[in-house]
């Protein structure tokens, strides 16, 4: 019997999240569907689990083959897929319990929809709560996002597509290694509507081993070319559209653990503002950035209350001047 939806996950070298994030998929309330797990040439032990489950849930399929990347990986569960809803998950975020559900009853209530999202929890490598990411909802601001080089107006690993649109837009194109969400939806938008629920239905994992981070130039290189490709066939001025702005030629991890100190603190998350604010500060003990940064997830401070609140202490410690 043809399932309503099909899984869509790709995996390589995810041994440390895999188990967590299969689980969250064969437990979905939403029972009626495949899970199609590409192993592209894993190093580790993620093959192993994936067999290793499959024998216990007829409903994963696996496939195993040599490295190949990412979009050819999509590409390859997308090609046996028989669900008429394809929903995407990677093999180190978790997914909802009602993730499938809700999904599936709006796509069956709006025709319209070629693509349908979600808000997401970010979490840390080891799951602590980095903050919620709001999206937007409607297809007219998805997409205005979108052109502005936004993936994540539509989180990838949080979407679930119409077979039949994705289809009938080419799938995934080759050689778009890390952009490969832009490139779809920015097609998708052409021919339909996308959506995001209001709903968290993802906790969306951030670590240093993702490629837009590991690969930042040649990221931004192929989202300028999807753009370009976009406004060429919208029949836009080349000329007017936005450019990514090129990345620091070397991120070290300790610049994204302060990020996620600041993003921790904006979503109220000040057990992980100070998880990485101390981390941040065993390396880097003399900036002043690492003591400024403890503050700001000691006081649970944003960016502006810190400065106001920095320039009332030095106003109280600093000297008065007669007649004042």
């Amino acid at each position: 019997m043809t399932p309503a939806v099909s899984v869509l996950m790709p995996v390589y070298d995810a041994e440390a999240y895999l188990a967590e994030a299969l689980e969250s998929i064969l437990a979905q309330t939403f029972g009626d569907f495949e899970l199609i797990a590409v192993d592209d040439g894993s190093r580790d032990g993620s093959l192993a689990i994936l067999e290793s489950t499959a024998a216990r849930d007829p409903r994963l399929h696996v496939i195993a083959r040599p490295h190949a990347g990412i979009v050819s990986a999509r590409n390859a569960a997308l090609g046996v897929a028989q669900g008429q809803w394809l929903a995407v998950m990677d093999a180190d975020d978790v997914a909802h319990p009602e993730r499938l559900a809700r999904q599936v009853a709006y796509l069956r209530s709006h025709p319209e929809i070629s693509a349908l999202g979600a808000e997401v929890e970010i979490i840390d490598p080891e799951g602590w709560p980095i903050r919620r990411l709001n999206v937007p909802l409607e297809h007219a601001a998805i997409d205005a996002a979108l052109m502005r080089g936004r993936g994540d107006a539509l989180v990838h690993p949080v979407a679930t597509f119409r077979r039949k649109a994705l289809l009938a837009a080419g799938g995934y194109r080759e050689g778009y290694d890390s952009v490969e969400d832009l490139d779809v939806y920015l097609r998708l938008a052409e021919h339909g509507r996308l959506a995001n629920l209001p709903e968290t239905l993802l906790r969306y994992r951030h670590h240093l081993r993702k490629t837009c981070n590991t690969r930042a130039g040649e990221h931004r290189r192929l989202a300028n070319e999807v753009l370009r490709d976009a406004r060429r066939r919208r029949g836009l001025d080349l000329a007017s559209g936005c450019e990514l702005p090129a990345p620091a030629s070397d991120t070290p991890a300790i610049d994204y653990w302060c990020e996620w100190v600041r993003q921790s603190v904006a979503g109220g998350n000040l057990a992980t503002a100070r998880k990485y604010a101390f981390a941040v500060l065993r390396q880097e003990p003399r900036r002043l950035r690492s003591w400024q940064l403890l503050l700001r997830a000691l006081l649970g401070l944003r960016v502006e209350p810190l400065k106001r609140w920095l320039g009332r202490s030095r106003s109280l410690t600093s000297p008065q001047v007669a007649g004042e």
